[in-house]
């Protein structure tokens, strides 16, 4: 009979070998023959294929007269004896200390690639294709899993940290902090990344039932990563976030010693945003095509300024003469000129300059010269931005939600891959063409030998809350005060049908 169901697992039994192993052989096998293991190829093979292998003895050639076939999750297993009275026993794959290799691969294959459960076990179930059951799967990434990722994740932010200790800079080093991408009404994740390797040194998640509301998270975080550099004795010059009013304030008052810059990227894009939507008027369609340009000339200007937030201003302002055509003009007594190659007179032909009396023009004058916007433009004269939180919505995907410890091993596995993948250089062809070049997860190998060891270390108990990754508590709600019990909240309770 086959069994598609895995037997429950109350505690965690070791492989007992069969009686005709021999006393002296132990249950579980070395570290290289698992890693051989799991390295080897594996194929998908139909279940009537692999019965045609069980049809007669392989010692004797008899026909095979009893076969008992069951299977434990991605495990399939076939008791056999033939006529003549020879046995044996067949397995699909290995197994590590009594559980299935492919078991633990699967699970580990899953997480460490970004992927969920669900996803799998859709597509497992249209192929047919048995995979561990869903419980088991649960039980392996807590008690396998996340403390190996764990485990990775700390040796190397350990050591980027020991860097940045022994690197004696006299001004401090550069940060560039970032919160999640989107908005999640549970968790925030607030990262800080060195600005000349471009790793990132650490982040914090934080649960909105740590703040006092959704909107607070990202200040909690910023405090708590920001205060854990500092903590560890790590000299910080410059920081660099985006214009949250919250982190513009704690810079203010909390960190008046360490510089404070904005993001170009997120300026940028609100620039690029604003300017969408004054186009939607018919008075401002003429700047329609200049939206890029604009877009570029900040990126430009903040990072030509050589750090002088004076220059930046005036290379700012100049599009206002650029977008009308004008490519030199007199400022403060001074010629001035682009640093553009002259333009053909077909060139100029073919722009759509805009007169400088219309209406177009004065919008994009006020967008400009706005009081706020060139006060921020002044911390922008280094030339930092973001580069990080792309790559989280992999392994984090805000449309799904993960219990906490699951949220915090998916955001370590997408630092993993960060770290690995921030000095990647771009593949060329011959003749200099650039091309596509796929990032490596190397780190994944990592994670799986993990995976192996904590299985074959027989003081780790499976499915045993010992096993599980220790975390700090958190809050269950965002309540101020202790929930009352019930039976006081009924005896205060007043019904306006009472007399």
């Amino acid at each position: 009979m086959l069994s598609l169901d895995p037997p429950s697992e109350k505690k965690d039994v070791s492989f007992v070998p069969h009686s005709s192993t021999s006393a002296s052989s132990t249950t579980t096998t070395t570290d290289e023959e698992e890693e051989q293991t799991w390295q080897e190829r594996k194929w998908i093979v139909n279940e009537s294929a692999l019965m045609q292998q069980f049809r007669r003895c392989q010692d004797c050639g008899a026909l095979i007269s009893e076969k008992n076939i069951t299977s434990v999750g991605s495990l399939i297993s076939v008791i056999w004896q033939c006529e003549q009275g020879h046995k044996g026993h067949w397995k699909s794959c290995s197994d590590v200390r009594g559980m299935p290799s492919n078991n633990l691969l699967v699970s580990a294959s899953t997480v460490f690639t970004g992927s969920t459960y669900a996803d799998i076990s859709e597509w497992a179930a249209v192929l047919n294709l048995q995979v561990p059951h869903k419980t088991t799967f649960n039980a392996i990434q807590s008690s396998y899993l996340i403390p190996a990722i764990d485990e990775v994740f700390k040796e190397q932010q350990s050591a980027i940290l020991d860097t940045l200790k022994a690197v004696n800079f006299d001004s401090g080093i550069s940060f560039i902090s970032q919160h999640s991408p989107g908005y999640s009404a549970k968790y925030t994740t607030y990262s800080l990344m060195d600005d000349i390797t471009d790793k990132v040194v650490h982040f914090e998640l934080v649960q909105v039932t740590e703040s006092s509301s959704s909107v607070a998270m990202e200040s909690t975080g910023f405090r708590r990563a920001l205060n854990k550099i500092l903590d560890d004795n790590i000299g910080v010059s410059v920081v660099t976030t985006d214009r949250s009013p919250s982190i513009r304030k704690i810079m203010r008052v909390d960190y008046q010693n360490i510089h404070h810059e904005f993001d170009v990227w997120h300026v940028a894009k609100g620039m690029i945003k604003k300017l969408a939507s004054l186009t939607r008027y018919k008075d401002n369609r003429a700047l329609q095509p200049w939206i890029k340009s604009i877009g570029n000339h900040l990126w430009f200007t903040c990072s030509s300024c050589g750090g002088d937030p004076d220059e930046l201003i005036k290379r700012w302002k100049s599009i206002l003469h650029h977008i009308c055509g004008v490519h030199s003009w007199i400022e403060d007594g001074e010629p001035k000129k682009f640093m553009h190659s002259e333009l053909s007179s077909e060139e100029q032909r073919k722009k759509k300059w805009i007169d400088h009396t219309s209406r177009a023009f004065i919008t994009l004058e006020n967008l400009v010269l706005d009081k706020g916007l060139l006060k921020d433009l002044r911390q922008m004269a280094l030339f930092k931005h973001t580069v990080f939180h792309s790559l989280l919505l992999k392994y984090c995907p805000k449309r799904i939600h993960f219990h906490y410890t699951s949220m915090l091993a998916r955001t370590q596995l997408a630092v993993l891959d960060h770290n690995e993948n921030v000095h990647r250089q771009q593949a060329r062809t011959e003749t200099g063409k650039k091309l596509y070049e796929s990032p490596t997860q190397n780190f994944r190998e990592e994670l799986v030998r993990r995976v192996l060891q904590r299985r074959m270390d027989s003081s780790i108990i499976y499915k045993d809350s010992s096993s599980h990754l220790e975390i700090q508590p958190v809050p269950k709600n965002i309540a101020q005060q202790t929930k009352p019990s019930k039976e006081d909240t009924v005896s205060k309770h007043l019904s306006r049908l009472s007399k």
